[in-house]
C-alpha cells in the first residue's frame, strides 16, 4: 500500500488515525487505519489493560465512501492481556461491531436507505449482496425497536 497522509480528521473515526491509502481503482479506496489508543478495557473485568499482547491480522471493513469511492478500511486488532484474568482479549472499537465486515455508520446509512429504497437496488448501488442488506436491515430494524420499547 502507497505511503500517502490522508487527514484523520476526513476519516470521522474515534481514536483512529489514517496510516496510509490507495486509490485502487476508480470505484475503491483503501484506508489503513491504526488505534490512538494506548489501552483497551477488558470485556470481562472492565478494567484497562495497557499491556499489548500481540496485533492479529488486518481485516478489510466497508467503511462510508471517501471522494466518490467505496472505502476500505484495512484494520489491525490488537489483543491485550488482563491482569485480573489472566487471559488475553480482543480490543473492542466504538465504531464496529464485532462479527461485521463494516462499520457501524455504513450499516446505519444501508438501513436509513432500504427505509426508503428497494434492498435489491441499495444492493446494486453499493456492490453487496440482497442477502447482506437485507441482514443489515433486518438487524438495524431490531436495534431500533428494542431502543424504542425500552424507551417507553
Amino acid at each position: 500500500m502507497a505511503d500517502y497522509q490522508i487527514p484523520d480528521e476526513l476519516l470521522g473515526l474515534p481514536n483512529v488515525k489514517a496510516v496510509s491509502y490507495q486509490i485502487t481503482s476508480a470505484e475503491r479506496i483503501e484506508v489503513c487505519i491504526e488505534s490512538r489508543l494506548d489501552a483497551a478495557v477488558c470485556p470481562n473485568c472492565q478494567r484497562v489493560s495497557t499491556q499489548m499482547h500481540d496485533t492479529a491480522e488486518p481485516q478489510t471493513l466497508r467503511d462510508l465512501a471517501i471522494w466518490g469511492r467505496q472505502c476500505w478500511l484495512r484494520y489491525a486488532p490488537r489483543r491485550f492481556a488482563c491482569a485480573t484474568y489472566h487471559r488475553t482479549f480482543v480490543e473492542r472499537v466504538a465504531w464496529r461491531e464485532p462479527g461485521f465486515a463494516h462499520t457501524l455508520r455504513y450499516a446505519q446509512q444501508i438501513y436509513e436507505r432500504t427505509r426508503h429504497e428497494d434492498i435489491a437496488q441499495v444492493a446494486l448501488d453499493e456492490g453487496l449482496s440482497q442477502d447482506t442488506v437485507r441482514g443489515i436491515f433486518e438487524r438495524w430494524g431490531k436495534k431500533r425497536s428494542t431502543s424504542a420499547a425500552t424507551h417507553l
